[in-house]
């Protein structure tokens, strides 16, 4: 019996090691006008965004894979086109949310280089467009192999 239930106690164990969610997380500060991940690069296979909004306006997190920031094609408002990304680039997103509050997501990514980023733009009272994007929210994360 006593056994039996050492047995049991190695085979549960197993079974829930082995159902873990397993890979990794990444904390990433959105604020005005900043992106910072925390670790900067993670290993290959499922990784959690978890984005807090630490800032005073409303943002979102992008990830593309892409080699730089400034490779990014963007419209006349200095939005991100993500129509316009590579076939594959565009991964997903954390969609808007507000100030002070936490959002995730999780995405199955393969060794490369990604950049994180908001993709808003406000129209400002004089017709101007403020892009989060070009006041410098995005920043490159690298996945491991």
């Amino acid at each position: 019996m006593k056994r039996s239930l050492i047995t049991l106690g190695a085979v549960l164990m197993l079974t829930l090691l082995g159902c873990s969610s397993g890979g990794d997380t990444v904390s990433v500060a959105l604020s005005e006008w900043v992106v910072v991940p925390d670790p900067a690069s993670a290993s290959a296979g499922e990784i959690t965004f978890e984005a807090e909004n630490q800032g005073a306006e409303t943002h979102e997190l992008v990830v593309v894979r892409a080699e730089s920031a400034a490779s990014l094609p963007t419209d006349d408002t200095g939005k991100v086109d993500e129509a316009g990304l590579p076939e594959g680039a565009f991964i997903g997103e954390i969609e808007e949310f507000e100030a002070g509050s936490s959002e995730s997501a999780t995405f199955d990514l393969t060794a490369g280089t990604y950049i994180l980023f908001c993709n808003i733009v406000e129209e400002e009272t004089d017709g101007s467009f403020e892009s989060h994007f070009q006041e410098g929210m995005s920043v490159a994360f690298t996945v491991d192999g």
